[in-house]
């Protein structure tokens, strides 16, 4: 888990706290409210705590594997079997 904190303007805060719910990869477990920042009313603070979404099992069919192991990529763009 990562604890970040976000500056910026409340519409670029909000805006990314979006991007990072919406995606896959990322689970935002909690947002804090905004604080102000000392010296300017303009830019404000936010807490949040995001983690990585488990993968379901992270294991590739047997089929997929064995074709990996056969096939030799090679930097011209051919592939060796």
């Amino acid at each position: 888990m990562l604890k970040i904190r976000l500056q910026g303007t409340k519409n670029d805060i909000r805006w990314f706290v979006r991007l990072l719910q919406r995606d896959k990869r990322f689970e935002v477990n909690n947002v804090s409210t905004f604080f102000d920042n000392v010296g300017t009313d303009k830019y404000k603070r936010v807490y949040a705590e995001v983690s990585r979404k488990k993968k379901d099992s992270g294991k590739k069919p047997s089929n997929v594997m064995q074709v990996e192991e056969k096939c030799r990529y090679v930097g011209s763009g051919m592939v060796i079997r």
